[in-house]
């Protein structure tokens, strides 16, 4: 495509990009919490209707995330956000418009960091590169309910891969930066951020811990010396991580777990799933849209002023760094984890192909100039198929549009399955449903309440129902939110299961 045909093909990734975000914000209004919302908002959700303090609240949440590092989990900034979800103000369709703005704003913001200050892209390239690679982070999640929808599940992966994102415009900013009062504004900033990614999942964090530090060999390697800042960030960083690891709730939790593989079989386990992964998370759409993104991420390539000398190590690296996000829970659980968990590897995978198609080809344009000039051998391959398929390409931005609409179009996408979910009637349902069972928690004054099980389901597989048992944790959660003794539900009317399937159930079912 030529200068012109770009700038109209970018200005409809712009339109289809905008246009397939309404609906995701729009189904926010359906939304309820459920599940680990309950058990983590629980205590801010009393003191904000005892108070309507804000800081009251704040100070509630870290009194929470405190409580669940000593008795279920060590990730302390994550339950600190956690018990701070949106629907204790009872603004829970809020949660949607933080993970998308984040996730968007934080892939554009890396991307500039990267093609117009490293690479010096021009502005139109950065543009058509950043929203396409935009569109296919959010319309090719894994589990796109538990990526926009589900505040808890959510916001601990979305979330803080965005902020990870972040973290890493910083970086590069505190690089590029000549000013000692930025390098100090960033690099404080940076600090913060790292204490509070390494609170987070493992996964990411462990991910992304293992890329930094990737990135600090690399600049040794070619600056001849070691980055300061970076040494700092990334030792801040481990302590911070370890004392997220090494908390005391995290051995009570894996009691819960029956068997896990050792460290070594976890290690060769983490990189066959992101084999595995990649393989099955590939598909057509997506192909479609790395064929269109190809040419501008060659052309970055080829004005670079990279040698592209070691093709096998970019590839080696990459892979072990893609393979790392898999580690934790390969060794937690010997799976590759929820659809929540899923969603990080399918961020992750998109830089790693895009990392690898800008390398290769620069790689072997590099070697192309070796053997004759450019200017005398890719010059004039371009020309040659410039004006053999001269009536073809014409139709270029019409194929590139097609591929656009159907990125958000087809059955998998994000905004289709979202789109579904509203003509279906299933979200205006489950919010009409959860309307009525919330308004008969607040007003029935009696200390051990009975409720309709709900219809219909949610598309995530962490959504469960209360049951009839009021031992369920959910039921518990549930009865603790609303300051309840007990929350019992009537038995479905179409149950599929005996009450003693269920009780067994039940009892694997241990916690979030």
């Amino acid at each position: 495509m030529n200068k012109k045909q770009l700038k109209i093909v970018t200005g409809v990734a712009i339109a289809v990009l905008i246009v397939s975000i309404i609906p995701m914000l729009w189904i926010s209004q359906y939304l309820h919490p459920f599940a680990d919302d309950y058990v983590f908002g629980a205590e801010v959700y009393k003191i904000w209707n005892e108070t309507h303090s804000f800081p009251a609240c704040v100070q509630t949440a870290w009194n929470v995330a405190m409580t669940m590092y000593h008795t279920w989990q060590g990730t302390y900034s994550a339950c600190f956000l956690m018990a701070l979800q949106p629907g204790v103000f009872g603004q829970y369709w809020l949660g949607t418009f933080i993970l998308i703005f984040s996730l968007v704003t934080s892939t554009y913001t890396l991307l500039y960091m990267v093609m117009r200050k490293l690479l010096h892209s021009s502005r139109l390239e950065y543009l058509f590169v950043s929203t396409l690679f935009v569109l296919m982070t959010i319309q090719f999640t894994w589990s796109y309910y538990d990526a926009f929808y589900w505040y808890n599940g959510a916001m601990y992966y979305t979330l803080f891969y965005s902020m990870s994102l972040f973290l890493a415009s910083l970086l590069i900013g505190y690089q590029l930066s000549s000013s000692k009062f930025k390098k100090a504004l960033i690099g404080g900033a940076s600090i913060v951020l790292s204490i509070i990614i390494a609170g987070g999942n493992f996964v990411s964090g462990l991910g992304m811990g293992a890329i930094l530090f990737a990135a600090i060999l690399i600049m040794k390697m070619e600056q001849r010396r070691w980055p300061r800042l970076y040494i700092t960030i990334l030792a801040i960083y481990g302590i911070a991580f370890l004392f997220s690891v090494l908390a005391p709730g995290n051995a009570f939790r894996q009691v819960t777990i029956e068997s896990k593989p050792n460290v070594v079989v976890a290690f060769f386990m983490a990189i066959g799933k992101s084999f595995e992964f990649l393989s099955e998370s590939i598909n057509i759409a997506q192909i479609l849209m790395l064929m269109l993104l190809s040419p501008t991420l060659v052309k970055a390539a080829s004005s670079s002023r990279f040698k592209f000398s070691h093709p096998w190590l970019c590839i080696l690296i990459t892979v072990t760094l893609y393979s790392s996000f898999f580690f934790a829970h390969s060794y937690a659980m010997g799976t590759r984890g929820p659809g929540r968990v899923q969603n990080i590897y399918s961020y992750i995978h998109l830089w790693l192909i895009c990392i690898n198609i800008y390398y290769l080809s620069g790689a072997v344009l590099r070697k192309a100039e070796a053997k004759a000039p450019l200017s005398s051998a890719i010059t004039d391959f371009v020309t040659a198929s410039k004006k053999k398929y001269a009536n073809s390409l014409q139709y270029a931005p019409y194929c590139a549009i097609a591929i656009l609409i159907l990125s958000v179009s087809l059955k998998e996408r994000t905004t289709n399955r979202t789109v579904s979910l509203m003509l279906k009637g299933t979200a205006v349902k489950f919010d009409k449903e959860m309307n009525e069972r919330e308004l008969a928690l607040k007003t029935n004054t009696q200390s051990a309440i009975t409720l309709k099980p709900l219809t219909v389901k949610m598309p995530s597989d962490a959504f469960n129902d209360i049951m009839i048992y009021p031992g369920y944790w959910i039921n518990q959660g549930m009865a603790h939110y609303y300051g309840k003794e007990k929350v019992i539900a009537l038995p479905a009317t179409n149950i599929q299961e005996s009450p003693a399937k269920l009780l067994a159930r039940c009892k694997k079912d241990v916690g979030p």
